[in-house]
C-alpha cells in the first residue's frame, strides 16, 4: 500500500514514493525477457530433462557457475550498500530544504492558498504515477532491454502525457472548477504540463536506475528539491501566492528531466509494437495500480471531513503523518534502491535471502522508532505542534502499528515489482483500496479513534495477504515467515519499552519539563534496545554491522570509522 498522503504543502514530489504491494515470491525468482518464464529469473528446475542435464554438468563447470552466482550475489550487495550510501547523505538534504522552506513560505503565503494546492497536487500524482510510474518500472524491472524498448517508451510516455494533460485541462473546467472554486482550477491547470514534463524525462529517469546510478540520482533528488525551494521562495518574496507553490514544482520537475535527458539521453520516440507490447504487458497494469493508490490515498481523509468536519481531518492528518509518513521516506528510499537490486538477482535464493535482509534492516531501523513514538506521544504531539493539537495523541499511538504493517508491506511490493507480478500488483492494490475506504466508511462516525484502529487493523491484515501471495508459488508459510523476518526487531522492542515505559510515567509523576522529559526517555531507551538484538539476535547484529560499514564512505575521518566498524563486526563474529 502507499505509505505515505498528498501533505507537503510547498512542492513535495508525488506523495508516497512506492505504488501499493502487488504480488510476487522470494521463491519464485521470476523476470520478464529472454526464455525464462514471467521474467527472466530461473526456471524451476523440475523436469526430468533439466535434472539429467543437472546430473552430467561437471563439477567444474558447476563450480564455476557457484562462483559467478557468488559474485554476482556479492555485486548486488555492494551495488544496494552504494545507493543507501548515496540516499543517506541526499534524503537528509532533502528534508532540512523542505523543512526550511515550509517555515518560510508558511509566513509569507496564507493557508487558503495551501489547501487550494494541495487539491492541485493531486495532478501532480496522476502525471506522476500514471505516465511514468508504469513505464518506468517497466524499463527498469526487465531482465534486457534494447533501443526499441527506449524508443517505445519514449512514445508511449509523450502520448499518455498529453492524453493526461488534456483531460486535466478538461477535469479542471468540469469538475474542479464547480466544487472547489476557479482558483483552484486555475492551479490545477497549471499542473497540467507536468504530465508531458514528466513523459519526458521517463525513459532517461529509468536508464539512470536501471545502471544503479544511485550517485547521479541523488544529485538529481537534491538539486531537483533545491531549485524548487528557491523559486517557490523567491516568487512568493516577489508577491506571488499560490502560483508560487505550483510554478516551483513545475520548474523541479523541469529540472530532473533536464538533468536526467543530459545524463543519460533518450533516443528519438519511434512506437515498436513488439517492444510496446512488452512494455504495456507489465507497465500498464502498474499504472492503473496508481489509480487505486490515489485513491487510497485521499479516502481517509474526504471520508472524515465529509462525515466529521475539517478539525477532526487536521488532527487525523497529524496522527498519520507522524505515525506513517515520516517513517515511510526511509522505506521509499529502500525501495527505491531495493528495486533494481531485487530486478538483478540470478536466483529465487538470491533473491529471498536479500529481500529477508531488506525487511531486517528496515524493521531494525525503524520499529524502535515507532515504539518510542508510541510511548512518547502524549508529551511529544503538544511538545512539537502545541496543545491544540493534543486530540491527535491517541491516533498517533494506534496507527503506530499501521505505521509498521505499511513499512513491510512497502519492502513486499518491491519484490512483486522486481519479480513482474504487475497484474497481482493491480489486484492487491484494487483490494486495499476498496476494503480500507468502505471500512472507514462504515466506522467513522465513531470518531478519528475508531478510523485509526480501522487502519492499523486493516493494513495489518492486508500484510499477511501480501505475504500469502508472496509466497504462493513456495514451500514456506506466510505467517511463519513473516514473524522471522521481523522477530529481531520486534523482540528486540520487549527491552525498549521494559525500560523505556517505566522511566516515561516516573518523569511524569514528578512534572518533567517536556524537553528533559523527551530527552531522558529518547537516552534511556537506545541502550537497552541495542543489547537485546545483539545478544538475542546476534546474526542480524553482524548484518547491519556489515551495512554500516559499506554505507559510511571512505575519507580520512570516516575511513577509521569503517575500520572500526569493521573490527567490531569481527569481534562479534568470533
Amino acid at each position: 500500500m502507499p505509505a505515505e498522503k498528498s501533505s507537503s504543502a510547498e512542492g513535495a514530489t508525488p506523495a508516497g514514493g512506492t505504488t501499493p504491494a502487488g504480488g510476487t515470491t522470494p521463491a519464485e525468482g521470476a523476470r520478464v525477457g529472454g526464455a525464462t518464464p514471467a521474467g527472466g529469473g530461473r526456471p524451476a528446475e523440475s523436469s526430468a530433462s533439466s535434472e539429467q542435464h543437472a546430473v552430467s554438468e561437471p563439477p567444474a563447470a558447476s563450480e564455476q557457475q557457484a562462483a559467478s552466482d557468488e559474485q554476482a550475489a556479492g555485486d548486488l550487495r555492494e551495488a544496494a550498500a552504494h545507493g543507501v550510501r548515496w540516499s543517506a547523505i541526499a534524503r537528509p538534504t532533502v528534508e532540512i530544504l523542505q523543512l526550511g522552506s515550509i517555515v518560510i513560505l508558511a509566513r509569507l503565503i496564507v493557508p487558503a492558498e495551501f489547501g487550494r494546492y494541495a487539491i492541485a497536487l493531486i495532478a501532480q500524482e496522476v502525471a506522476y504515477l500514471m505516465v511514468a510510474g508504469g513505464l518506468s518500472s517497466a524499463l527498469v524491472q526487465r531482465k534486457t532491454i534494447d533501443r526499441e524498448h527506449q524508443q517505445a517508451g519514449m512514445a508511449l510516455g509523450l502520448l499518455a502525457g498529453l492524453t493526461l494533460a488534456v483531460v486535466t485541462l478538461i477535469a479542471a473546467s468540469v469538475i474542479v472548477a464547480p466544487i472547489f472554486g476557479e482558483r483552484t482550477a486555475f492551479f490545477v491547470r497549471l499542473m497540467a504540463p507536468l504530465c508531458l514534463v514528466s513523459a519526458l524525462s521517463t525513459v532517461p529517469t529509468a536508464t539512470l536506475r536501471r545502471n544503479m546510478a544511485f550517485r547521479r540520482l541523488s544529485e538529481i533528488e537534491v538539486l531537483s528539491t533545491l531549485s524548487r525551494v528557491v523559486v517557490c521562495i523567491g516568487l512568493a518574496l516577489a508577491g506571488l501566492s499560490g502560483e508560487a507553490l505550483v510554478l516551483g514544482v513545475l520548474v523541479g520537475s523541469l529540472t530532473t528531466g533536464v538533468i536526467a535527458w543530459v545524463s543519460a539521453p533518450p533516443p528519438a520516440p519511434r512506437l515498436y509494437r513488439r517492444a510496446a507490447r512488452e512494455l504495456l504487458s507489465y507497465g500498464l497494469p502498474v499504472s492503473l495500480a496508481s489509480v487505486s493508490w490515489i485513491g487510497f490515498s485521499n479516502v481517509d481523509y474526504a471520508i472524515i471531513g465529509a462525515r466529521l468536519g475539517a478539525l477532526q481531518t487536521g488532527f487525523y492528518f497529524r496522527a498519520y503523518t507522524l505515525s506513517v509518513e515520516y517513517q515511510s521516506k526511509i522505506s521509499v528510499v529502500m525501495s527505491q534502491v531495493g528495486f533494481p537490486v531485487l530486478a538483478r538477482t540470478r536466483s529465487a535464493a538470491e533473491l529471498s535471502q536479500l529481500y529477508r535482509q531488506m525487511v531486517r534492516t528496515l524493521t531494525i531501523l525503524l520499529f524502535p522508532l515507532l515504539v518510542l513514538l508510541t510511548i512518547t506521544a502524549p508529551v511529544l504531539v503538544p511538545f512539537l505542534f502545541g496543545a491544540r493539537w493534543t486530540s491527535a495523541v491517541v491516533p498517533v499511538q494506534i496507527l503506530a502499528l499501521g505505521g509498521a504493517s505499511t513499512l513491510v508491506v512497502d519492502a513486499v511490493g518491491t519484490v512483486f515489482m522486481a519479480t513482474g507480478r504487475a497484474r497481482a500488483l493491480l489486484g492487491f492494490g484494487i483490494a486495499h483500496f476498496l476494503v480500507y475506504g468502505l471500512t472507514v466508511l462504515v466506522v467513522v462516525h465513531y470518531g478519528i479513534v475508531a478510523v485509526a484502529i480501522d487502519a492499523a487493523v486493516v493494513h495489518t491484515l492486508f500484510l499477511l495477504v501480501a505475504y500469502a501471495m508472496m509466497l504462493n508459488e513456495s514451500q514456506e508459510r506466510a505467517l511463519p515467515r513473516l514473524l522471522s523476518d521481523i522477530a529481531p526487531a520486534t523482540l528486540s522492542c520487549v527491552g525498549l519499552v521494559a525500560v523505556a515505559l517505566p522511566v516515561s510515567i516516573g518523569l511524569s509523576a514528578i512534572d518533567t519539563p517536556a524537553f528533559l522529559w523527551l530527552a531522558v526517555v529518547g537516552l534511556v531507551a537506545i541502550p537497552p534496545y541495542l543489547l537485546a538484538l545483539r545478544f538475542g539476535f546476534p546474526e542480524s547484529w553482524r548484518s547491519q554491522l556489515s551495512i554500516l560499514a559499506r554505507i559510511v564512505p571512505a575519507g580520512k575521518g570516516l575511513g577509521r570509522v569503517r575500520r572500526r566498524l569493521a573490527a567490531v563486526r569481527v569481534r562479534f563474529s568470533s
